[in-house]
């Protein structure tokens, strides 16, 4: 299986799990901080949208979310990000809607990427050693960065004394 595929199979992964970590938690309960100072299962699903835009950008599809700068990152943010007028925080259904709508754009659109794209060299590094550079580098990151959000969501949703996530 090519380096392509293979990080398609991430992507894919992570939208089951972002669905399956989410499921029957209710806005109220996702708003909640099971322990000061950790973030609410609503602030990483919103982050874990958010971080979609720069798979967006890899894939030169154009996406909307008009309250992801709620979500940021200082790492991952804009300036732009940051000037944002101010708007209501989504519920958790929203956010979760987002993800969906976006997703399989996002998703036609990197397995759209010539495979030669994938060895291009970035112009704004990455913030995680050991990946190089490249197009595949910052794609292989940003999967782990969803990877990693979408476990502390299941964390914290035991914490909320609910059912493990499930991978099916």
């Amino acid at each position: 299986m090519s380096a392509k595929k293979q990080l398609l199979a991430q992507y894919d992964l992570h939208n089951l799990l972002f669905n399956n970590v989410t499921a029957d938690i209710s806005d109220d309960e996702a708003s909640q901080s099971v322990a000061d100072p950790m973030n609410s299962v609503k602030w990483l699903a919103g982050h874990l949208v958010w971080a979609q835009l720069n798979l967006a950008n890899i894939s030169g599809v154009q996406v909307v979310i008009p309250w992801g700068y709620q979500f940021m990152s200082k790492e991952g943010a804009t300036e732009a990000d940051y000037n944002a007028p101010k708007t209501e925080v989504p519920t958790l259904e929203t956010i979760k809607a987002k993800w969906n709508e976006v997703s399989s754009a996002i998703r036609t659109g990197l397995e759209n990427l010539p495979e030669e794209a994938l060895s291009s060299t970035i112009q704004v590094p990455h913030p995680i050693l050991p990946f190089d550079n490249t197009l595949s580098g910052l794609w292989a990151f940003i999967n782990h960065h969803q990877a990693y959000t979408i476990g502390q969501i299941g964390i914290l949703r035991r914490g909320l004394g609910k059912a493990a996530m499930k991978y099916n």
